[in-house]
């Protein structure tokens, strides 16, 4: 489990790097939008800190699983909305 510091510093990063879409020559004539903002951090939030172990190399399963030992630190994917997404090529689909 994160803390509420840790949540809000990647929030922070997310919401800079979400920032970026609207400063492109194509789109930096198009308001800024902060609910649109906010969720595209949240996303990126979720993309980003997560494993995505549905879609994953042997070796990103070993340095996966690596790391959990190594660290003593244990995180689980759970049943996420967006599962079907995560993976271009769902096991048993």
């Amino acid at each position: 489990m994160i803390t509420d510091k840790e949540l809000e510093r990647r929030m922070v990063f997310a919401k800079q790097k979400a920032t970026q879409a609207w400063c492109t020559e194509e789109t930096k004539f198009i308001e800024m939008n902060p609910a649109l903002l906010e969720e595209f951090a949240k996303i990126l939030v979720i993309d980003t800190y997560l494993p995505h172990l549905g879609c994953a190399t042997t070796r990103e399963l070993l340095r996966e699983i690596e790391a959990r030992v190594d660290l003593e630190y244990s995180t689980i994917l759970g049943d996420s909305p967006n599962r079907a997404v995560d993976c271009p090529h769902p096991v048993g689909k």
